[in-house]
């Protein structure tokens, strides 16, 4: 893929400046697209549904990424740096857009979930194993729960745990 083309590329944001970076973004011309999902949010005297990001901490820009354009987007105020693999930046297929657009658009049930791969180091942040570490020897197929093995003393301790409750290590 040719970074001349236009093409999607994901923004890493400040965290909770999606909207405005958005909007500046637009206000400089560019296609930008932010995953929003709809949430019940509580409030004093009633509930109502408010958008929040569904990708907290990202949004795609869709461009021919120049020189000029990347640095126009990395001076937005509170962008952080566009998304890259091996100091190259990232192009987003088309589709992963589009099926993004599509479930969100159909549903009030979508919810952000931890993205994981086999052998990934995790924390546990809530629940009766909160501070364990380990790493992740499994994903189980329709509980949306991971197994980690705990280190110890040479040996391993695996436990199944919801997905919620945990983190990848830094």
């Amino acid at each position: 893929m040719n970074q001349h083309e236009h093409q999607w590329y994901a923004l890493y944001t400040r965290s909770r400046h999606e909207k405005q970076v958005e909007a500046m973004l637009r206000r400089q011309e560019l296609e930008t697209y932010l995953p929003l999902r709809r949430a019940w949010s509580r409030r004093q005297d009633r509930r109502v549904t408010v958008e929040l990001p569904a990708l907290p901490g990202y949004l795609f820009v869709r461009c021919a990424l120049y020189g000029e354009v990347r640095a126009q987007i990395k001076k937005a105020s509170g962008v952080i740096r566009v998304v890259e693999n091996a100091g190259r930046p990232c192009a987003i297929p088309e589709s992963q857009i589009e099926s993004l657009r599509l479930v969100l658009a159909r549903t009030y049930e979508a919810e952000t979930h931890p993205y994981f791969n086999i052998g990934d180091r995790v924390q546990v942040m809530r629940g009766p194993f909160v501070g364990a570490q380990g790493h992740l020897t499994r994903i189980a197929p329709g509980r949306h729960k991971l197994v980690i093995a705990v280190e110890w003393v040479n040996q391993a301790v695996a436990v199944e745990i919801d997905a919620d409750d945990v983190d990848p290590c830094n």
